[in-house]
């Protein structure tokens, strides 16, 4: 009898079931909690800019969560300006991954607190995806992943930043 897909089968070796085993086999829990990082400061503004009539408190300090989560995944970012720079030098203490995953899991559970006092019907979903990113930081801590002196620039995110520069020039240059 032939499987249909390998989805839920995790002898078929396809699938999400084994491409999570793989995934922490070869370590990049590290890699994925970071572009979480930054899909959540993305996701949470957009969303809490967009819903702002219909979520005020809550979206504004979900605005504020992700701007200070966005200076502590995206440090190349923040490079020319001065107050995040300042604020920079106070985060080094997240460079530990597993104290980073703590940090998440408790700004989650800090905006599912937020939900019950003033509402806001994105922050449940925007509480589990912290949560859900700070635990990749705890599995990377414990699978022996750490900061880096390259982590604060875009090819520690996994970026093939030569590719990315020759497809630029090329693009530019209208070889493409």
């Amino acid at each position: 009898m032939a499987q249909a897909s390998g989805l839920l089968n995790e002898s078929s070796g396809t699938g999400w079931w084994a491409d999570l085993k793989k995934a922490f086999n070869e370590g990049k829990f590290k890699t994925y909690a970071r572009w979480g990082g930054i899909g959540n400061v993305i996701l949470t503004i957009t969303l809490s800019a967009l819903f702002i009539t219909s979520m005020f408190l809550t979206g504004l300090i979900c605005i504020l969560i992700s701007v200070l989560v966005g200076i502590l995944e995206l440090p190349f970012c923040c490079t020319c300006l001065p107050i995040c720079q300042k604020i920079q030098g106070y985060m080094t203490l997240f460079e530990i991954y597993w104290i980073r995953g703590l940090l998440y899991v408790g700004l989650g559970i800090l905006i599912f607190i937020i939900f019950g006092q003033f509402g806001g019907f994105l922050a449940p979903i925007f509480g589990i995806f912290y949560i859900l990113d700070g635990l990749c930081y705890v599995i990377a801590h414990f699978r022996g992943e750490k900061a880096e002196a390259q982590d604060s620039n875009i090819s520690s995110l996994g970026v093939d930043t030569t590719k990315l520069k020759a497809q630029a020039a090329a693009t530019a240059m209208g070889i493409v």
